[in-house]
């Protein structure tokens, strides 16, 4: 049998006998009896139609190589793939590879659908609001205006992630873009929010869960405001900045606040330049805070050109210095911050005019920079200002009859009050009456609320640490799901019983509410704490306890939400034994009691959780163990949403099983009672 197998696809016998002759093996069945060049030749073709011919005049079939899969010889198109094929030996044809690949295709297409709708539920796109020039900091407004004034944004109203923006025009300073970020998303008036279409790979994912959170410099933000159609939110605060830009007056709060921006984009510059110029030396170092507070006295007295000045020249001696020998170049590059202060000095002490230098090319301003410098401060070059000399511009500042004088309104006497949203007695250990007996929080006991994960766990142990608090009670609300802005939020949601969040206007109006609400909050001794390490429990406790002893208090309650979040991880997973273990020695030790919330899973879903499913740590652990039960996870709105039930599945005093309903009202961040 030969080896090449041909299955002619052709009426026309020139076309056949040329193919074959493509085709024919020597005796050696490696090797070709003729040449391609001899074959053409034989038959008059020209390349191109030699090509057309071996692609479309029949099939070659290699008879002693077979597709492990298909169990089919396997088909080669030219004499290249014949070659390779022989010495690869048996292997997958085109067909099943093509199949392979497919199914690979829709798997991939498949898990990133359901990670795609996975993000979608953890990151709504939300209608808030509208944003007002003077809702927002200084600091807001000119990172606003500068994330969302990018063309980019017109095409879906979303912003370009930080990291892609061109080095020719970074966002913000590389020193300084992180923390700007971060500082933008977790102000007190929250105003931009990841975008679900983001690239999947910005958001965090432990297998196919995601965390819920996202990496800084990959995501895309999208800007709050009333409008449906996300193109048409940025214009709107955009066209609304531009006119406080040009026309003004600023809002109050701002005409404090410039100083501080100018600093820190000059102090940033300043220490890039110096980079620069020691890397053009060969010369590196590590910058700390020795080298900003040098940088930063010197901002302090000369403009940022005549600080170049300084870096420029100490740049080159210390490449001079290491030129001349017995020094490496770590202890050369240190020396520059010492001539940078030096040169300074003395050109303070002299009174000497020192000659400022431009922004060289390769160091160019950032969009926030051009924004607060040029858009907002009205600075043709501020490389030549320094900043104790500069201004805002004259119709920044308000005019005389806009200012509040001493003949002001005084503010309506009614006002908000607190929220009744808590009807239990002050001596009931829970915010509701029929839960209390559940929730007996002796002193050196620890219980336990676990709940599957967006039940409101979080929500609960915060309604509880606030309704003790309200009593006078010393508490700290430990926890490892809230920023301390995300705490502050659900408890003024939670106690006067409007969303801040989404910036709902208070019964009483906004004024009122400030001048009441201030002074009742402060007056709680709540203090909360959200989980900045990888720290033990007992390091968050005795902060805890430190924080308490300068009110001159000690805890009475201590909320720890959620044990995962605080237990070391180890080979064999989390060590919550370690965790529940000291939480145990706590409580004991200082007789305080202990609430602690923890996730839990069930095999199946829809099944009845029992003490079986919670974490074995946390159900040997703690004396008493509550579930938190809600129809409505993953924060549905469903019309059986809202309904929740604490059910008992451990207690040294209460019958397993006993329950209590509630209701949850997830935009005021709290569980209620249900009315009888």
């Amino acid at each position: 049998m030969d080896r090449i197998h041909l299955e002619l696809e052709t009426d026309d016998p020139d076309e056949a006998a040329a193919y074959q002759a493509y085709w024919r093996l020597a005796e050696d069945a490696e090797s070709w009896v003729q040449t391609v060049a001899a074959v053409r030749e034989a038959h008059g073709l020209k390349p191109q139609d030699m090509t057309r011919i071996v692609q479309t005049c029949g099939r070659a079939l290699v008879m002693d190589v077979i597709c492990p899969q298909c169990e089919r010889p396997y088909e080669v198109a030219n004499r290249t793939e014949f070659g390779q094929v022989i010495r690869q030996g048996n292997t997958q044809c085109g067909s099943c590879r093509a199949a392979v690949e497919a199914e690979r295709a829709r798997t991939a297409a498949e898990r990133d659908a359901r990670r795609r709708k996975q993000i979608r539920e953890a990151f709504p796109v939300y209608c808030d609001a509208p944003l007002e020039p003077a809702d927002l900091t200084l600091f807001q407004a000119v990172a606003l205006h500068a994330l969302f004034s990018d063309p980019a944004v017109e095409d879906a109203g979303l912003t370009t992630p930080s990291d892609i923006w061109p080095k020719e025009r970074r966002w913000a300073p590389d020193t300084l873009r992180w923390d700007y970020e971060r500082r933008l998303l977790h102000a007190d008036l929250q105003t931009i929010q990841p975008h679900p279409d983001s690239h999947p790979d910005a958001f965090v994912t432990d297998g196919d869960k995601l965390e819920g959170t996202f990496y800084l410099g990959r995501v895309s933000y999208h800007l709050l405001g009333p409008e449906d159609a996300l193109t048409d939110r940025a214009p709107r605060l955009l066209g609304a900045l531009n006119r406080v830009f040009r026309e003004g007056p600023w809002p109050a709060p701002w005409l404090d606040q410039w100083q501080k921006l100018w600093s820190e984009l000059a102090l940033a510059d300043a220490a890039a330049y110096l980079d620069m110029k020691l890397g053009e030396h060969h010369l590196e170092m590590k910058q700390g805070e020795g080298t900003r507070a040098a940088l930063q006295d010197a901002l302090a007295t000369f403009s940022l050109g005549q600080v170049f000045n300084f870096i420029y020249r100490a740049a080159k001696d210390s490449a001079a210095y290491y030129q001349r020998g017995g020094v490496n170049k770590r202890q050369a590059a240190n020396s520059t911050v010492g001539r940078i202060s030096a040169s300074a000095d003395r050109a303070r002490a002299n009174g000497w005019d020192v000659k400022p230098f431009g922004r060289p090319w390769n160091l160019t301003l950032s969009a926030i920079g051009e924004v607060f410098f040029s858009k907002v401060m009205w600075q043709a070059d501020m490389m030549e200002k320094p900043a104790r000399q500069a201004q805002p511009p004259v119709h920044a500042w308000p005019a005389a009859a806009d200012a509040q004088g001493p003949g002001a309104p005084e503010p309506d006497p009614t006002g908000p009050k607190a929220h009744p949203w808590a009807a239990a007695a002050p001596d009931d250990d829970a915010p509701w009456p029929k839960a209390s007996e559940l929730f007996r929080f002796e002193p050196g006991s620890v219980t336990a609320l676990v709940s599957l994960p967006t039940a409101g766990r979080s929500t609960m142990a915060l309604n509880i640490a606030l309704h003790h608090a309200e009593q006078g009670r010393s508490v700290l609300f430990t926890c490892g799901e809230l920023s301390k802005r995300d705490m502050r939020e659900k408890i003024v949601a939670a106690k006067y019983g409007f969303d801040l969040a989404r910036r709902e206007e208070p019964p009483g109006g906004w004024e009122d509410f400030k001048a009441r609400s201030v002074e009742e909050v402060s007056r709680l001794k709540l203090y909360t704490q959200d989980r900045k390490s990888e720290e033990p429990v007992e390091k968050y406790f005795k902060a805890g306890r430190i924080a308490a002893a300068g009110d001159r208090s000690t805890l009475d309650l201590w909320v720890l939400d959620t044990v995962q979040h605080f237990s070391q991880i180890t080979d064999d997973g989390l060590d919550l034994a370690s965790s529940m273990s000291q939480i145990q020695r706590i409580a004991e030790e200082y007789q305080v009691p202990v609430l602690v919330t923890a996730r839990a899973l069930t095999d199946e879903e829809g099944e009845e959780m029992s003490i079986q499913h919670v974490p074995s740590a946390v159900a040997q652990g703690a004396e008493t163990v509550l579930e938190l039960h809600r129809n409505g996870i993953y924060w549905t709105s469903g019309p059986h949403a809202k309904e929740a039930t604490v059910r008992v599945l451990k207690s040294p005093r209460v019958k397993v099983g006993a329950s209590c309903p509630l209701l949850l009202e997830p935009s005021y961040c709290r569980f209620t009672a249900p009315s009888a």
